[in-house]
């Protein structure tokens, strides 16, 4: 994008956007209500603020005129269509040509796909519903017109404001009571639409005594339209509920992505969301919020691989509302390059008897890459427990000496240091993901992403 072109003004950005949800209204045979709710929200994008660091109002109105990123081609019809440089990486990360087909969003109707979406039938049986959220809409409008953003209001941003105008794409999931899903849910399949999509919503509620654990997104790097990418996610944790979600992401370096997550966990529920951060995109800013019943637990792990010239910032509030409510916000970060990693974890206690602790480490592996963390501990009562801590390091030099004087070279001793650095947060990722994620990380430590 040529940052001298003629500006957009926020009166053309809003024709756009009309036109868009004009467009989506009629794709997705949308019922009125969720339309009305889309045009409300335009309206509140004139006079919501804007408050980002990196992107300013100038540009946003710009991303929303041309959203097309030039060199990813429109209309992908066999692997031959992809990037040059994309097709390199899926080979070097040996992903088979079958699953190289997934990511470039062509084998969306494979069988195994058929065969997935017949499994799921199964199930929807026993009380678990995964629809695409537009299809969520038509079916289930009830359910949903319950649950979408109630955890966030339109004007709140410029940018919550544009998602929910224009959102698209997403996952709607819900468990009835008592059902526990005793495999990892691959939103693989669902997901592909999704990933070309600039602002997926996603809904996960999970009734009392329930258990899931969901893997959403890919670790290959996602053919995105879009430079920019706006997802939300909004979860309803109930009572004595046991939810997992992980989220892979590795994003071209052209996408600047804001990923909007709350969630609200019942009384003895467990919420633990584990974000894998391979690519982060040119910028990458997120402050999830959650809120936390009595003897309820949150528990955010995040692990960040800061390359070439990205900006992230990933934040985390929870607000330990219930007597014995815990939460912990965990963090580490590998900072290459000229990469620059903020983390900033706020826990709130509000309840007595509340514990929270706050760990953020780090691994420079540049000169130039910089970190910074800002911890932040709230009590509003005398009992709770809260803690933080914070390692800011490097590799250090007996620890490759030593692994060098076994017969390892500087660069294979290096990955090897990095892996053990991140391992204890890779603990629930299953063993297909696990390969990929080494493989990027071993790649990316030794220049070869």
């Amino acid at each position: 994008m040529n940052p001298h072109s003629d500006s957009v003004t926020i009166q053309e950005a809003k024709e756009i956007i009309a036109q868009e949800i004009e467009n989506l209204a009629r794709r997705n045979k949308e019922p009125e209500w969720m339309t009305r709710i889309r045009y409300k929200a335009l309206e509140a994008f004139e006079r919501a603020p804007h408050r980002d660091p990196i992107i300013s109002e100038e540009e946003l109105l710009k991303f929303i005129a041309k959203p097309e990123i030039a060199g990813v081609p429109e209309n992908i019809e066999s692997l031959d269509d992809l990037p040059p440089e994309m097709k390199a990486l899926l080979d070097r990360l040996g992903i088979s040509e079958v699953e190289q087909k997934y990511i470039a969003g062509l084998a969306v109707q494979t069988d195994t796909g058929v065969i997935y979406n017949e499994f799921l039938k199964e199930w929807e049986k026993k009380g678990l519903i995964v629809l695409p959220m537009e299809e969520a809409v038509r079916r289930y409008p009830d359910v949903v017109k319950r649950h979408f953003l109630q955890m966030f209001r339109a004007d709140e941003s410029k940018l919550t404001a544009y998602h929910t105008a224009v959102w698209n794409g997403g996952i709607f999931l819900y468990l009835k009571e008592g059902l526990k899903v005793p495999f990892p849910l691959h939103l693989f399949f669902l997901i592909q639409e999704s990933a070309l999509a600039q602002a997926p919503h996603i809904i996960i509620i999970a009734e009392k005594n329930t258990e899931f654990h969901l893997i959403e997104g890919c670790t290959a790097p996602i053919l995105l339209k879009h430079s920019l990418h706006l997802d939300m996610t909004e979860a309803y944790i109930h009572d004595r509920a046991k939810a997992q979600l992980t989220v892979l992401q590795n994003w071209p370096e052209y996408v600047h992505t804001r990923p909007m997550t709350r969630a609200r966990i019942g009384k003895g529920a467990r919420f633990i969301n584990t974000t894998v951060g391979l690519g982060t995109g040119r910028s990458n800013i997120a402050n999830p919020k959650y809120w936390v019943d009595e003897n309820g637990y949150v528990e955010l792990n995040g692990i960040i691989l800061g390359q070439k010239d990205w900006y992230v910032d990933l934040g985390g509030e929870m607000y330990l509302q219930g007597r014995g409510a815990a939460g912990i916000n965990a963090s580490k970060a590998v900072i290459m390059d000229d990469s620059t990693v903020i983390t900033r974890g706020v826990i709130k206690a509000e309840a007595p008897r509340t514990k929270g602790h706050i760990s953020c480490d780090a691994l420079l592996m540049s000169d130039k890459a910089t970190m910074e963390t800002y911890p932040g501990l709230v009590s509003r009562v005398d009992d709770a427990e809260l803690s933080h801590e914070a390692a800011i390091g490097k590799i250090r030099e007996e620890e490759l000496f030593y692994l060098m004087s076994r017969g390892l070279s500087e660069e294979k001793a290096t990955q090897l240091i990095v892996k053990g650095f991140l391992e204890p947060m890779l603990r629930d990722i299953p063993m297909e993901f696990l390969v990929e994620i080494r493989r990027i990380i071993e790649l990316a430590v030794s220049g070869g992403m």
